[in-house]
Parts: structure tokens; C-alpha cells; sequence
């Protein structure tokens, strides 16, 4: 059982640089800058690729970036590489990009079942925005990001309190509503991009909406080694991984290193309604 969870993890880590590969070049060709990111930030600078325990890729943009990559990739990546958010898929719950590979598949959640978009194998790209600079109009982002989360995702967080009851109040609005909202929310988010602020934040959950990064961070990109290959960083990612994580070369305790996005479904050579169709076969 070991030696296929072990044997799925290379094959998945394989899949996911491949299409690093893909917004590597596309970006490269077209002048973007990208970072990788988080967990994928930390194995590069930590283990020279993948943390053994992990089992996704996630890259930062700036906005200004992001859009134009969005922009370009049908005509600048290779077919058989799937640009997906909520803009190409109103199914879709997050409020970043996935590119996903096709005639793969990544079932992670049941209620993915029922969704009508790709669910191959992905690379994960966030989007950073310019921060507020004034006090009242960096709570007003913050607003209007949690709101773009809450529409997003389609149902309340869990929290409890008045937090809860906002939510479960503003999810009272017809559902047709819902893609307007979160448009406007969007739209406050990105505001301040025409502007000189010192700080981005990325926000892709409701902790990462009050995380903040220099931006001098994202203006003279470097590049590290990942799985062999080199790609493109922040100038300082020491910096943004002590932001993001504080001791981050600290490894967790050994009953935490797991796969944790392990998928009900997987596949390395079927779209996920290629396998439906041949078990109703």
C-alpha cells in the first residue's frame, strides 16, 4: 500500500512540475514575473524541491502580471494545459487559478463530483494586490476580501458569532447575485494596483488577507533550484517565508509530515469523465 501512495506522490510531483515547466516558459517568453510560493517556497529553499510530504505546487504573481498571463495563455501555452477560475468556470470555487493538466485526474473532495469543470492535476497561481494605505481604507480591503471569499465559496465559513451572521445573511441573496458581488468585492480589492503602495497581499483565504509583503520584494525577481530546474523567487525569499511561517526550517513533528491533499480519485492518463464513463461502462 506504501510502495502506490509513494509511487502516486512521484508521479503527481511529476505531472505538477510539468506544468511549472509550461508557466515557466510562458512567463520567461513574456516578460511576468511569478514566485514560487509557500509550501513550494520552502521546499525549494529547504529540500532543493518538493517537502517529502507534500504534493502541490502554488506560485505568487502580481496582478498586473496575473491578468496578462490570463490574458495570453490560450495562444502562448500548449494544448492540453487548462486555464481555470471562476471567470472560465462558474462552478469553480476559489478565488485564484489552477492549470491543470488535461487526461489527468485529482478528485480531492466529494462534492467535486458533481461540479461541471476540469479536475486534472494542477499547478496553484495566486494573485497579489497593492494594500490600502490608510487605516479605514485597509479595512475596507479586508471587507471586501473576505466578502470575495465568501461568494466564491458558496456557503459560510463556520465561524460563530457576528462574523457567522453576516455571512449566513449576505448568502441570503439570490445565488444569481452572487458572481456580481464578488466581482465587486474584487474590484475594491484591486483599487490601490495603479498606485505606489509599499506592501501586497495575496488574499486566497481569510488568514492571507491581513499578511502583507514589501513589494520591493516582487520588483527584482531571482531565480532558485527546484526538483533539479531553476525558477523564478522573490528577491529575499528568507523574508516572505519568515512572513509566511516564522521558523520555517524548523520541520513539523513526524505525525504531521502526510500527504494531506490526498485525492479520492486519481488518474495519470483520464479526464475524470473518461473514467466515469468507462465504470458506467
Amino acid at each position: 500500500m506504501m510502495d502506490r501512495v509513494e509511487n502516486q506522490i512521484q508521479q503527481v510531483w511529476a505531472t505538477e512540475q510539468e506544468i511549472l515547466d509550461v508557466i515557466h516558459k510562458v512567463c520567461t517568453e513574456n516578460g511576468l514575473r511569478y514566485s514560487l510560493a509557500y509550501g513550494t517556497l520552502i521546499g525549494a529553499v529547504r529540500h532543493k524541491g518538493f517537502i517529502p510530504w507534500d504534493d502541490d505546487i502554488d506560485i505568487m504573481m502580481p496582478r498586473e502580471d496575473y491578468e496578462k498571463l490570463l490574458a495570453i495563455w490560450d495562444q502562448a501555452a500548449p494544448k492540453g494545459y487548462i486555464l481555470q477560475n471562476v471567470r472560465t468556470d462558474p462552478d469553480f470555487t476559489q478565488s485564484f487559478t489552477k492549470i491543470r493538466k488535461d487526461h489527468t485526474t485529482f478528485l480531492q473532495f466529494e462534492f467535486e463530483r458533481e461540479k461541471q469543470y476540469h479536475k486534472g492535476i494542477f499547478v496553484d497561481i495566486f494573485p497579489g494586490d497593492r494594500v490600502a494605505p490608510g487605516k479605514l481604507e485597509r479595512k475596507l480591503q479586508y471587507i471586501a476580501c473576505a466578502v470575495n471569499l465568501l461568494y466564491n465559496r458558496g456557503h459560510a465559513s463556520g465561524s460563530e458569532g457576528i462574523v457567522g451572521a453576516v455571512e449566513k445573511f449576505l448568502l441570503k441573496a439570490p445565488k444569481e447575485k452572487y458572481s456580481k458581488r464578488r466581482e465587486a468585492a474584487e474590484k475594491w480589492i484591486r483599487r490601490w494596483n495603479g498606485n505606489t503602495s509599499a506592501l501586497y497581499v495575496f488574499p486566497s483565504t481569510i488568514e492571507c488577507c491581513r499578511r502583507y509583503y514589501p513589494a520591493d520584494l516582487f520588483e527584482n525577481m531571482r531565480t532558485i533550484e527546484f526538483c533539479g530546474k531553476t525558477y523564478q523567487c522573490v528577491s529575499d525569499p528568507d523574508a516572505i517565508l519568515r512572513i509566511d511561517y516564522g521558523d520555517y526550517m524548523q520541520l513539523p513533528p513526524e505525525e504531521e509530515r502526510v500527504w494531506k491533499h490526498h485525492p479520492i480519485v486519481i488518474d495519470f492518463e483520464q479526464n475524470y469523465e473518461e473514467l466515469s464513463q468507462d465504470n458506467r461502462g
